[in-house]
Formats: C-alpha cells, structure tokens, sequence
C-alpha cells in the first residue's frame, strides 16, 4: 500500500512549510514552496486524505504537569490488547512497540505526580497481561518533534513563513492551563487550522472572545506539529537511545544532539539513565555510525540501550496504521 502514494518535491515543500508555521495562509504557502494557493491546497487536501501528512496539536507540558514515559512490560498475548487500551486514553500522546523484549513505552501527560502514581501504579499494573511498568519522568524537553524540519525549503522561505505568524509557545511553559484553553486545545487536536469563525461556533462563544483565546492558546499552551508517514519520510528506521551523562555535561551534550538532522527528541529524566533522545535513521547501520561520532564529540555520553522501534500505533494523539499513516485521530488531554 506505501507504494500508491510517492511524494514530489513540491508535497515535501509543503510539508516543511507547514512544519515550520502550520497555519499559514495558503497564498503563503503556495508563494514560499512555488505555486499557486489553489495547487497548495489540493496538495495538502491529497497528503491529508489519505493519511500522509497531518498536523497534530497538544498541550505543551508547564511547570505543573509531568509528562513521563511509561515502559509497559506485558505477556506476548497481551501486547495488542494493551497497546489498544493505551492508546484510546486521551492522556497517552504516543505509543510506541520496542524491540527486546514485549515492552510498550506510553508517553504520557499528566497534572501531577499523584496522578502518574495513581496511574502507573493503580490503573496500569491492575490490567490484565501487564507484567511491570517503569516510569521515567521527564525533568526537560531539550527538543521535540514539533521542531524537526524536513529541510527541503530554502532558509529564505523558512524565514518568511517565521516572520508570518505566532511564535509557537516554549519548551516547558509556565502557563497553566485553564478550563477555557483546555476547549480550544481539544478543538485544534481535530482541527488544527480552525478559523475564528468555526471555533466560536464549536465553543458557543463570539468570534472576538474565540480570536483572543485562540491567540493565548497558540502562543503560549499548545504544540502544533506537521507530521509525515514513516514511509514517506526517507528515514524509515527510529530508534530510542538511553544514556547516561554527567549532569555538568548535559546542556552540551543536548546542543550537539539538537543540532543533528536525525534527531527529533532530546529529554532529561530522572533515574539513572539520565538521557533519552530519539533518531530517525535512514538505515540500520546508521545507529553504529551516529553512537560513534557521539563517542568523539561527547566522550562523557554513555549509551546504555539502544530500541528500534518496530511499530507505532498512536504518534501526539493520532492513530496510525503499520505505514505510519493516520488514520484517526483522539485529542490529547491531561490525566488528573
């Protein structure tokens, strides 16, 4: 099936441009990539339709919440059962398959720490097939899938389309979120490019109370995320480094880790392995490749495992088949 769909340069323009401002109008679009709205459009109507490209949106985590990684050990025969309980939970952003050994990771968020004890040690070791769950908690987001680029547009263009719109909210916020950010949020979750006018409607509010709580949303609470299928991205392969460093040494080592094309998430956690950080590698002889250039420029870095990641089944709120397509879609929200 990832054979009836092959992206030109012009469908890897758009998505870059709208990885970079993913609400821009469709005359800027069309005007940085090099056609017309009308062709812009159509394109990315083409990608969307048949699951290729999206645009996810979800809360940035603050300085209240916790966003955490939950490995999910389980019985063979349980794995799909409890792969499809995770990801229908509206907390749980992604699900990700492992390899060695039948282990789910969950990324997930939540408003506390009560309420990721009450989970993980109530809710998820209660459920049938589940052997054992380790948390990670994540203490910083170095950087995240909403900043990774494709890099197919001219540093021009991308300037353009920076210039053009809100500034996406940073890493961390600290802004808590309210009842009222909370609607517009899940409303984005399923449709990211709402106009004013649509979101008044779905909230039953004015268009000017919608205009100013879309703008607070987008600026200071919400993560949107142009998104591109496995298959389709020239970089198949995705792999979860855990490592450890130094805690003198981690703000270096994260600036070096940013700073490569393959990577697409740098977090610290708290535990012994201090560091987990994400690779998307056009094959699997890149991961000696990468782990070995590490080794040069950051000697303090100790990489403790290395997974491929075989399957994922859910990726910040949308469903995906074994192509990485989306086939759906459930709004992200934060456990309480």
């Amino acid at each position: 099936m990832q054979d009836s769909i092959i992206l030109d340069e012009i469908d890897l323009r758009i998505v870059h441009a709208m990885q970079v401002q993913p609400r821009a109008p469709w005359a800027l679009i069309g005007h940085v990539v090099g056609v017309d709205p009308v062709t812009a459009t159509r394109r990315w109507t083409s990608l969307t339709d048949s699951g290729t490209a999206w645009i996810a949106a979800y809360p940035a985590a603050d300085t209240g919440s916790v966003l955490a990684f939950l490995d999910v050990r389980c019985a063979p025969r349980s794995r799909q059962q409890i792969v499809d309980r995770l990801a229908a939970q509206t907390h749980v952003m992604s699900v990700n398959v492992h390899s060695g050994g039948c282990v789910v990771m969950a990324e997930a968020l939540f408003d506390g720490t009560t309420a990721l004890a009450r989970y993980a040690l109530d809710d998820l070791q209660r459920q049938d097939g589940v052997t054992d769950v380790v948390v990670h908690p994540v203490t910083r987001v170095f950087t995240e899938g909403s900043r990774w680029r494709l890099g197919t547009l001219e540093p021009s263009g991308v300037r353009t389309l920076r210039e053009s719109g809100v500034a996406p909210p940073p890493l961390g916020r600290r802004h808590p979120l309210d009842s009222a950010t909370v609607a517009v949020i899940d409303v984005l979750g399923r449709k990211p490019r709402v106009s004013v006018t649509e979101l008044a409607h779905e909230l039953g509010i004015s268009a000017s109370t919608a205009r100013r709580r879309l703008g607070r949303a987008l600026s200071q609470h919400t993560l949107l995320r142009c998104e591109l299928a496995r298959f389709a991205t020239g970089r198949p392969i995705r792999v979860l480094f855990t490592a450890r460093i130094p805690v003198l040494d981690v703000e270096r080592v994260a600036r070096i880790l940013r700073s490569r094309t393959e990577i697409r998430l740098v977090v610290t956690v708290a535990g012994p392995d201090n560091l987990f950080f994400t690779g998307w590698l056009r094959s699997l002889t890149e991961i000696a490749a990468l782990e070995m250039e590490l080794a040069t420029r950051a000697p303090t870095l100790t990489v403790v495992d290395r997974r491929i990641v075989l399957d994922t089944p859910k990726l910040m709120g949308h469903l995906l088949d074994r192509d990485g397509r989306s086939t759906g879609v459930i709004p992200v929200g934060v456990r309480s």
